[in-house]
């Protein structure tokens, strides 16, 4: 079986609470998912580098959106580094959507990267479970 993840590392207190629930609501339904995908990975990871006051990781690192899937030991991981400018959305639902492309995007990548190197993914059982997903995230209220 197969489990995902949504880490965060936050570059300042000024990271908005309205942007932190849209997150914690995409980070909760991926505690609950899990699938049967791949026997080459047990954990489909994300981690978002989040822009603020103290920290620009988009700046200091060169990163903006979804990065190059990674495959380590037994996961596989996409950075996605969010500017500031894009949580501030988070008064209305283009936050939401935004996070919601990025991850897709990574999930893309992660699938490509396990075909290239020829291990196991069932990517449209994964896409189709993703996209139930997304939909009731971003249908959800926050």
């Amino acid at each position: 079986m197969n489990s995902f993840s949504l880490g965060a590392q936050i570059g300042g207190p000024d990271y908005a609470e309205k942007a932190r629930v849209q997150e914690q609501q995409l980070r909760d339904a991926f505690n609950r998912w899990t699938g049967d995908y791949s026997t080459d990975v047990r954990e489909f990871a994300f981690l978002l580098r989040i822009d603020g006051e103290i920290h620009r990781y988009t700046e200091l690192w060169q990163i903006v959106g979804a990065q190059k899937a990674k495959r380590k030991r037994d996961w596989i991981e996409v950075e996605i580094g969010i500017p500031k400018a894009w949580w501030q959305e988070a008064k209305n639902d283009t936050y939401k959507r935004r996070l919601a492309d990025e991850v897709e995007a990574g999930f893309r990548s992660m699938i490509e990267l396990l075909q290239r190197n020829k291990r196991s993914i069932n990517a449209q059982a994964l896409l189709d479970d993703w996209g139930r997903i997304k939909a009731a995230y971003l249908t959800s209220r926050g």
